[in-house]
């Protein structure tokens, strides 16, 4: 029997699409902006800060707060902030993530983690739940020049995973992401959140609501394992 099915393989985002943490950076960012006399409301939270790598969003921040500190300072802050909040606090998981996770590996189908966060800033999440299992490679924007939107980190997926663009999709919850994996080729199922709804998402493939709807999507588009 011939193979059927276009996807080999499946790119998850992290932040947003399988960790529920975009409430926990914002509230990061709103203690460290705090302390130097800044704030972030929820309204620009999701217009500007969702999905963006915390390299590119010092650099708005000092710009728009005339913040005097450097951007790799801020950056080290956040970071720093970020590990020992979610050390101390796990974040919890999306809906349906273990599940999707679980599923694609029963089908045979190759994960690889696609983050525009640092190795730093995942570590307590995949730790507490012992994500690592899952995935064949990890990809932050510590291993790339250019982070998401930059097609980089998923060309580098792609490359890792030894696969073309046609045979993977990716998961993503903002227009970054979308953005990302679209300039690289890759269909891309986009899943909006409580923060990132109303961003433009219009490259993606297929707008759906949840992972367990993306796990349907993906059922009838996979290439099936053979007994």
């Amino acid at each position: 029997m011939q193979p059927t099915g276009k996807y080999c393989a499946v790119l998850f985002d992290f932040d947003g699409t399988l960790a529920d943490s975009e409430s926990a950076h914002h509230r990061v960012w709103n203690e460290i902006l705090g302390e130097m006399g800044a704030h972030i409301d929820d309204e620009e939270y999701k217009r500007e800060s969702s999905g963006v790598p915390v390299t590119q969003e010092v650099e708005r921040l000092i710009q728009t707060r005339g913040l005097s500190i450097s951007a790799k300072a801020l950056v080290d802050r956040k970071v720093e902030r970020t590990v020992a909040s979610f050390t101390r606090d796990p974040i919890a998981l999306m809906d349906h993530a273990l599940e999707m996770l679980e599923w694609c590996r029963e089908q045979g189908l190759p994960m690889a983690l696609i983050t525009g966060s640092g190795r730093q800033e995942i570590a307590p999440t995949l730790e507490h739940y012992d994500l690592t299992r899952f995935f064949d490679h990890i990809v932050t924007r510590n291993d790339v020049t250019h982070s998401k939107p930059h097609p980089e980190c998923y060309l580098k997926g792609l490359s890792l995973c030894g696969i073309e663009a046609a045979q993977a999709v990716a998961i993503e919850d903002t227009c970054h992401g979308v953005n990302a994996a679209h300039a690289a080729g890759i269909d891309v199922i986009a899943i909006p959140n409580a923060y990132s709804r109303g961003q433009d998402v219009s490259r993606a493939t297929v707008e759906l609501e949840s992972l367990a709807q993306a796990r349907d999507w993906i059922d009838v588009r996979c290439v099936k394992r053979q007994p």
